[in-house]
């Protein structure tokens, strides 16, 4: 069975790809044009199942759904659900991690914690939910490597390096989406 996300990003269905080789998975707009879908939820569980739901209802079939966030515990309202619309669309992976240490510049309190939470809906079942989160510190400065998003500033909890500086290996194993997703893998 292909596993369909409700997601336009090629980034997410990539990591997702390498991550779990012996699945077949694929973005929903491999069945369709991409539609945009307001993500109303107060909660990273509603909004993965507002995307699930609206994706799986117009192709019939099973589809999973994700949201997921970057929470600053210096400004715990800043980020969170609202992480996507924080930054403007346009920019790169490297503006965005140029903000976030921009806006952390002073604060003593460097701690982050980063959600995903993934929802498979099968339009008969009761839907499948499975949230997942890693902690640690922002760096003070961009390391260069592999991954993307955030990867370059944020240091896991245990961690001396960010998780650009890992082994793919590492960030795999490490990432939260990637978690959900074994978990989710073994309730479906």
């Amino acid at each position: 069975m292909d596993l369909i996300v409700a997601s336009n990003n090629k980034q997410k269905i990539h990591e997702l790809q390498v991550a779990f080789p012996n699945e077949v998975i694929c973005s929903y707009t491999n069945f369709r044009e991409p539609i945009s879908i307001n993500e109303t939820g107060n909660t990273y569980q509603e909004n993965a199942l507002i995307k699930a739901r609206e994706v799986a209802t117009i192709l019939r079939k099973p589809v999973i759904g994700d949201d997921g966030g970057l929470e600053l515990f210096a400004f715990p309202n800043k980020l969170g659900i609202h992480t996507s619309r924080f930054f403007q669309k346009e920019l790169t992976d490297r503006q965005m991690n140029e903000q976030l240490l921009t806006l952390l510049a002073n604060q003593a309190d460097r701690r982050f914690k980063l959600h995903a939470c993934l929802v498979l809906y099968n339009l008969e079942d009761k839907p499948v939910i499975v949230e997942k989160a890693l902690s640690g510190f922002v760096s003070e400065s961009i390391c260069e490597g592999g991954g993307y998003g955030f990867d370059s500033i944020l240091i896991p909890t245990g961690y001396t390096q960010t998780m650009s500086l890992l082994s793919d290996e590492q960030r795999d194993e490490l990432s939260p989406r990637n978690q959900a997703f074994k978990e989710l893998l073994r309730r479906r």
